[in-house]
């Protein structure tokens, strides 16, 4: 029983520091984390079966048994792990997950200030939004630029997102604009309602995005990561001269861009057959 208590606390302990160290290290990345998690926690549900395999084996065998078990349990996490870092491409097909998104911050600004900073105008630059002209119809593009990685040569770069927007409706501190973008060549028009309101000498700047297109993956990494509240974050501290700690401002790497990248090493200069032994 106390092998036992110890093996599950030496598990546990490793798995809480694994998980602690993937998040500081690559703040960006969720589904990694959270597949990191489910993974240790079958391994904690388990341990107890685990345990109990070598006494089922003859005494003169439970060394080598003990090794087998603690090499399949390893490796067949680590394909686990692998295998459910690609799900996300058939998960995030699936066409069920919220109407409406709802983000909501406070921040130490004046709300005037804010709303200006959070707001959509046409034929304006921050550095980050390019929002050319409104045409006849009140529609104009913009381009947005966001951190990915080259799926070529796996490093960090910034890409440019365009899509279309017009003004609906815009009050003191209140704007609603129409979002037209294309995924996968089909249209799509969300609808964003931004409001900002005075909390003293801060803002409460508020955001609900109506969605014409639904996602499961996507509902789950925007509430993981509170992904609204981080952009209205980064765009405040930003226009503000703060030095903005959004993960959206962060390079985007996570760990199999790492693990590509080390194998892309032996792609490019393999090793010679001839080092070591044969």
């Amino acid at each position: 029983m106390l092998a036992h208590s110890f093996a599950s606390a030496s598990v546990a302990l490793v798995g809480t520091l694994s998980i602690l160290a993937l998040v500081m290290i690559y703040p960006r990345v969720w589904w990694e984390t959270l597949s990191t998690a489910l993974i240790l926690g079958l391994i904690l549900m388990f341990l107890p079966l685990i345990e109990t395999l070598p006494d089922f084996a003859p005494a003169q065998n439970q060394s080598m048994v003990v090794a087998w078990i603690l090499f399949g349990t390893v490796f067949g996490s680590i394909f686990l792990w692998l295998g459910l870092n690609w799900l996300p491409d058939t998960v995030r097909e699936i066409p069920y997950g919220l109407a409406q998104w709802t983000s909501r911050i406070c921040y130490d600004m004046p709300a005037d200030k804010a709303f200006q900073i959070l707001k959509t105008t046409s034929d304006s630059d921050d550095g980050y939004y390019k929002v050319g002209p409104a045409g006849v119809d009140g529609v104009f593009s913009v381009s947005m630029t966001t951190n990915t990685v080259n799926p070529q040569t796996y490093e960090p770069e910034i890409e440019e997102l365009h899509y279309k927007c017009r003004i609906e409706q815009e009050g003191e501190y209140s704007q609603i604009i129409s979002v037209f973008f294309l995924v996968e060549d089909e249209a799509n028009v969300d609808v964003e309602r931004l409001s900002v309101q005075a909390n003293g000498s801060a803002a409460i700047c508020e955001t609900r995005t109506e969605r014409s297109r639904r996602s499961f993956y996507e509902d789950l990494g925007f509430w993981l990561q509170d992904y609204g509240g981080d952009h209205l974050y980064g765009r405040l501290a930003r226009t503000d001269g703060q030095g903005a700690a959004a993960l959206n401002t962060l390079p985007y790497v996570n760990p199999l861009v790492g693990l590509a990248r080390f194998f892309e090493r032996f792609n490019d200069n393999p090793p010679n057959p001839s080092d070591g032994s044969t």
